[in-house]
């Protein structure tokens, strides 16, 4: 089973703008990817809580078909929003690099994407599940 569940804070920039001046068209570019991606899978969507645009994506699948799409949407947002910041929670119960029991969390900051290690839910069994009996 492959599983996501992230978050974005759409900004135009680090510091605090009191009207961004193409927040806008950022959020229309942004939108257009994703029209783009024609997403059938989970949720993805964009939207505007108290003036402040925020991305939500969550999902689950058989394979991790998904993940390049999910990466290089957060790539996108990175470079057309460097303030952006979020978090995406990838587990991959497929890997068969030996991260089939952790989930990966991709950083969203500054402009950039990195992995961090997850030291919350992760290793997944003991902290969220038992062994397979």
């Amino acid at each position: 089973m492959y599983e996501y569940h992230g978050w974005a804070t759409i900004q135009e920039a680090s510091y605090f703008i009191e009207e961004e001046e193409h927040i806008d068209e950022i959020i229309e570019e942004i939108k257009e990817y994703i029209h783009e991606l024609n997403w059938r899978q989970g949720d993805l969507q964009i939207r505007a809580v108290n003036g402040e645009f925020h991305l939500l994506v969550s999902g689950f699948s058989n394979h991790n078909y998904e993940e390049p799409y999910l990466l290089n949407l957060y790539r996108f947002i990175a470079s057309k929003a460097p303030g952006s910041y979020g978090l995406l929670y990838i587990r991959d119960g497929t890997d068969v690099n030996g991260k089939n029991n952790i989930f990966r969390v991709i950083v969203l900051a500054r402009g950039n994407i990195s992995e961090q290690s997850d030291p919350f839910l992760s290793p997944c069994v003991p902290v969220i599940e038992d062994e397979v009996r």
